[in-house]
């Protein structure tokens, strides 16, 4: 899956500056999502060092579309770059770089600057990556290794390994590289001899030299074991294994999850290998002879969190364990990658939460979005289903473009195999047919509203699954009968909701160059680059609805309230990058009127509950998993709190939080 921000994917011209001789040049790369064919970048290099692209792709009903030109500098940096079109939400793309005399400037939507250079320097545009990660690399090779980036920033270059692939007939020796300082991952790139841009392979998905579609799987597969030993090496440098004695946390205030409240007295909580054996008051239980102690002197001790929508990234899994996430359900991913890191992880080989897996399963159609696994008939429904239940997952999500018919099947096929079903909710019905039809839990506060906005005819594929509610939602009376008649169907089929309010609160109320709200209270934290890749803005309003927009947001927190006062169970999830976004999502669902207490115990044992780990995980007691977090507050009365973690226990492994965001670039409080 791609990291966080929903970025333009800029192209720019990665091949080395032509000489003035050279003549034109055409490069045309195709977009590869979940082994499908979602669009194409043609750009075109002119004898003078002039650079035209055009691109466009399409996944999940929406994505791209720009025209670009870029000047190369004799240094392989730009010279100057200019971009127009719309970005993968709508929004206009009008961005302008230059450099004259030495001296830089830059103006986008999101932002206008200059500075003076006394070296080279690279622009990275508002929304980089894949073609001009190209361009990035080869300046980089120019320059020794190292460069500075405009606006801010480092960028440095590591090689990592080489590999010959074949296709037609035809031969490639390509280099892989990765580039450090524009992500909390380091990116990926592969290159040609001549160091012009080959592939970008990221999960799931791929940008690739045209006609050579069919080597991505072989990328893929060579990168995994790159991939694993930089994971081993980390884990073996940061994962800290007690002794046979045990572990000790004395002095705790402990959070009791069943009963919503602080254990009275100051605890200790003794650990043996991956369980929890004694919780007691400190006045009386004593640490084992010889186990390893931590005295929390009064510190917050919390079960691990949970974040039950989540989708799984490279990168991402050393940031949920630092920020005490050490369970995720991941609700969508390639499932190949999703199982090697779930044997990884539960191994102790890499870093990384618990996951719970669903399946994702969707239908075909342009508008439908990259999965391994498609239905369009009752047998690939049937297959489909049970592939997932061979993999042994526990759930499968249903996607948008699935038909309405095949619903039914496939939450029965999942009922037989003791399968949870849940999901987005497909064009052609609305979730109360769905619901009817055998959903356990819907995801997204959106697909609930979707209810009272949309018909059998709405394409919510599209972008309308955002707009109509950014349209109607504040209008929606929750008093009224359809409302109250929805509610009650929730209740009596027992469904579960997951709002996922983080993933809309932006799309709502940002604008260009404001930093997506979840990040805002780790904007000091965070590496220059990947700050500015999440100032995109949210949707493109149309003129008119300004104001309708600016309550669509609170209208769904209220709705959320609704529920929750209506006995209708919740649970935690983001929709992004667990470890940054969680304890952002928890704020909003207290800012919605759900007390704090109930807040952390839909983010423990509540989430357990609902996905049937109850007897294992999600409060402090004797026999439970050893996943727990230590807290440098009080999250009771202030929720925001979760994010000072200071010690994570996963499965009876010590982390430190703070060294393991610092392994991310992300500094210490």
């Amino acid at each position: 899956m791609r990291t966080l921000c929903c970025c333009l994917l800029l192209v720019g011209c990665a091949g080395a500056a032509p000489r003035p001789d050279s003549g034109s040049s055409a490069t045309r790369y195709a977009y590869v999502i979940a082994l499908r064919p979602a669009g194409t970048s043609l750009t075109t290099l002119s004898s003078d060092g002039l650079c035209t692209s055009d691109l466009a792709y399409l996944n999940n009903g929406r994505g791209p579309k720009a025209h670009l030109v870029t000047r190369l500098a004799a240094d392989g940096t730009l010279a100057s770059f200019d971009a127009t079109g719309t970005d993968t939400f709508g929004t206009p793309i009008d961005e302008h770089f230059s450099v004259e005399a030495g001296r830089a400037r830059w103006q986008s939507t999101l932002e206008k600057g200059e500075r003076n250079l006394s070296r080279p320097a690279f622009y990275l545009p508002v929304a980089p990556r894949d073609e001009h990660l190209g361009l990035l690399a080869r300046a980089l090779l120019e320059s020794g290794g190292r460069i500075d980036l405009l606006p801010e920033g480092e960028a440095r270059l590591e090689r990592e390994t080489a590999l010959d692939v074949e296709a037609g007939g035809e031969r490639r020796h390509l280099t892989s590289y990765l580039i450090h300082g524009i992500d909390l991952a380091p990116a990926r790139v592969w290159l040609d001899d001549d160091t012009s841009l080959f592939a970008v392979i990221d999960v799931g998905f791929a940008f690739v030299r045209e006609g050579w579609e069919s080597v991505v799987a072989k990328l893929e597969d060579a990168q995994k074991p790159l991939d694993a030993r930089r994971a081993e090496a980390l884990a073996q440098r940061l994962a800290h294994r007690p002794g046979a004695r045990g572990l000790a946390i004395v002095n705790a205030r402990v959070f009791d999850s069943p009963t919503k409240s602080w254990l009275a007295a100051p605890q200790t909580v003794i650990v043996k290998g991956e369980h929890i054996e004694a919780v007691g008051p400190s006045s009386r239980l004593k640490a084992p002879e010889g186990a390893e102690v931590i005295d929390a002197n009064g510190k917050a001790l919390l079960p691990g969190l949970w974040d039950t929508h989540a989708h799984l990234s490279r990168g991402e899994p050393e940031q949920d364990i630092a920020a005490g996430v050490t369970t995720i359900r991941d609700v969508g991913n390639d499932p190949d990658w999703l199982d090697d890191q779930l044997r990884r992880f539960d191994e102790g080989s890499a870093i990384g939460p618990r996951i719970i897996r669903a399946g994702f399963i969707e239908g075909r159609g342009p508008n439908a979005s990259g999965s391994a696994v498609t239905a369009t008939t009752e047998e690939e429904a049937r297959k489909g289903v049970a592939e997932f239940a061979r993999r042994g997952y526990e759930e499968i999500k249903i996607y948008n473009s699935i038909k309405p018919a095949l619903v039914p099947v496939l939450t029965s096929e999942a009922h037989a195999h003791k399968m949870r079903a849940s999901g987005h909710i497909p064009v052609g019905m609305i979730a109360s047919g769905a619901i009817r039809a055998g959903y356990d839990e819907v995801q997204h506060i959106n697909q609930l509203m979707l209810n009272f906005f949309a018909d059998e005819t709405t394409n919510t594929a599209t972008l309308l699954r955002f707009t109509l509610p950014g349209e109607k939602a504040a209008g929606l009376d929750l008093a009224g009968a359809p409302v109250r008649a929805f509610i009650a169907q929730l209740k009596e089929a027992r469904t579960v909701v997951t709002p996922t309010l983080c993933a809309f609160e932006g799309l709502y109320l940002e604008k260009p160059g404001d930093l997506l709200r979840g990040l805002v209270p780790l904007a000091d934290r965070l590496p220059p680059a990947y700050k500015r890749a999440n100032k995109s803005g949210g949707l493109e309003i149309p003129k008119g609805q300004q104001e309708a927009y600016r309550m669509a947001f609170p209208a769904m927190q209220r709705f959320v309230k609704l529920l929750w006062d209506s006995g209708v169970s919740l649970t935690a999830g983001t929709d992004g990058p667990s470890g940054l976004l969680l304890p952002y999502e928890l704020e909003l669902l207290v800012q919605s009127g759900i007390p704090a207490a109930d807040v952390l115990q839909m983010a423990t044992l509540g989430a357990a509950r609902v996905l049937r780990r109850e007897e294992r995980s999600g409060s402090i007691a004797p026999g439970k998993d050893a996943d727990l977090i230590l807290v440098d507050g009080d999250p009771l009365a202030r929720i925001g709190d979760v994010r000072r973690v200071v010690t994570v226990i996963k499965a009876g492994v010590v982390f430190d939080s703070a060294t393991l965001f610092e392994a991310a670039g992300i500094r210490r409080w």
